[in-house]
């Protein structure tokens, strides 16, 4: 049942001697025209049905209505166009344009809409270990961990001689009770501690924590699983994780080292550092003091800890002064003194890991990942998913339809409104689907470039 407004009609004050009335009565008509781009990128990628083959259907056939990949796929298409709300659905699930992009225009038996409510979808998002009563779809989580690598890997034609695995951990705050919930004292509120992996703009990994568990200790895990899912298709590739000074763990590195995984992780400054730059230092706050500007130098040097540390690795410092205070800081790695000097290790390859801020802000922020509000972990877990499925979604549409463009490094959240958004007459015959938009559309040369894209690439499949 669509939704009933109380109001037929919305009085606004007159405009040149007329009056102005707004009525939802356009008929036919959807905000998300540009979603049918959305759907040819995911018919090349694969992705709805390939995230829809890591669950388990046990449901009585005789009463499906909606298959599991009709319900991943309306889920993740939400998502992309910005309704993260489970009850956006009980209106969208009447809407053509979405049913369209879902592969759905009706519904199969009398009385059914196109696509599913949110009480559907809910039951999906549920999923337990096994099939209940109320939750007969199971979701494979070590599936839906891998389906992620296997996606990065397939987007290229050849194996990279080198790439750069960017972990990084972030607060998702949380208001309710849920499963897990725990208090963090750097945030300062009750949070999931969620771990991303990237590998430049490509999502390889996106794991809830507790926040009463140390996610940089953990991240050896999923690590470890990448690197080998990885290595068992491109057996030669160079990698380096790269993190701030949290992963500087001795267990992480001495694994990579065992397993010849190059690292660059930040590292914590103490006095046993400091002291040991200290000509350094003051060779720079003389410069600083002389010229009135901010200065700062570079070392590089082997070190061991007291005790944390089971062999010696390299350190690069770097020491600065500006405006008379201190600005030290310090990364440690396996790359060795003759690939790159300290100063362009430093600002060139360790500061480039801050982009990945980037990416975790667009998962959060324009596709909707700390919505994690289910009673359960693994309920949240999946919910996570379905959002980084998403991201991947609208970056592979990227990739594949926007490059040189105004929307080649857009945001999400910016390919979302501006390209996405379009008001759009939908007109059903029955030789055709006619789907009229604005002639004012202003992204209208970013469209036609990517449907014209979208379409050779569909076209080589």
């Amino acid at each position: 049942m669509q939704t009933e407004c109380s109001a037929g009609a919305y009085e606004f004050p007159a405009s040149y001697g007329r009056r102005v009335v707004a009525r939802f009565d356009g008929g036919r008509m959807s905000s998300d025209g540009g979603v049918i781009l959305v759907k040819q990128a995911d018919d090349i990628l694969g992705l709805s049905r390939r995230f829809a083959a890591c669950f388990r259907d046990k449901r009585h056939p005789g009463f499906v209505e909606y298959r599991v990949e009709d319900l991943v796929r309306q889920r993740i298409m939400g998502l992309a166009l910005g309704y993260e709300d489970l009850n956006d659905h009980d209106a969208l699930r009447h809407d053509l344009i979405f049913g369209l992009a879902s592969g759905r225009l009706s519904g199969g038996r009398a009385n059914c809409a196109a696509l599913a409510g949110k009480s559907t979808l809910n039951r999906l998002e549920r999923s337990g270990q096994q099939a209940d009563r109320y939750c007969r779809i199971i979701a494979d989580h070590e599936a839906l961990a891998t389906l992620f690598v296997t996606l990065f890997m397939d987007q290229h034609e050849r194996a990279p001689a080198r790439i750069v695995l960017d972990v990084d951990a972030t607060d998702d705050r949380i208001h309710g009770h849920q499963e897990g919930r725990a208090f963090h004292g750097y945030y300062g509120h009750n949070c999931y501690l969620p771990l991303y992996v990237f590998c430049g703009d490509h999502l390889l990994s996106a794991t809830l924590r507790t926040a009463d568990r140390d996610p940089r200790k953990e991240a050896l895990a999923d690590i470890r699983r990448i690197v080998e899912q990885i290595r068992s298709r491109w057996p030669r590739v160079r990698i380096l994780v790269r993190g701030d000074s949290g992963f500087a763990r001795d267990s992480l590195m001495t694994w990579c080292e065992d397993n010849h995984v190059d690292f660059l992780f930040g590292l914590a400054g103490n006095t046993r550092l400091y002291d040991r730059i200290a000509s350094l230092s003051a060779e720079v706050r003389d410069e600083a003091a002389t010229t009135g500007r901010a200065a700062r130098g570079f070392a590089s040097f082997d070190w061991i800890t007291k005790d944390s540390w089971t062999r010696r690795r390299r350190v690069v410092a770097k020491a600065e002064w500006r405006h008379g205070n201190r600005y030290h800081r310090f990364i440690v790695t396996t790359l060795p003194q003759g690939m790159s000097d300290p100063r362009h290790l430093y600002e060139q390859i360790y500061c480039a890991r801050g982009d990945m801020e980037n990416r975790i802000k667009e998962c959060q922020m324009d596709l909707f990942s700390d919505r994690t509000s289910s009673h359960t972990i693994r309920a949240n877990q999946l919910r996570l998913w379905f959002s980084a499925a998403a991201y991947v979604l609208l970056t592979a549409l990227q990739r594949l339809a926007l490059g040189q463009t105004s929307l080649e490094t857009a945001t999400c959240g910016t390919i979302r409104a501006r390209l996405l958004k379009i008001a759009t007459r939908v007109t059903l015959s029955v030789r055709r689907i006619v789907l009229s938009m604005p002639d004012m559309f202003p992204c209208q040369h970013e469209f036609a470039l990517a449907h014209a894209r979208l379409r050779r690439l569909r076209q080589a499949i």
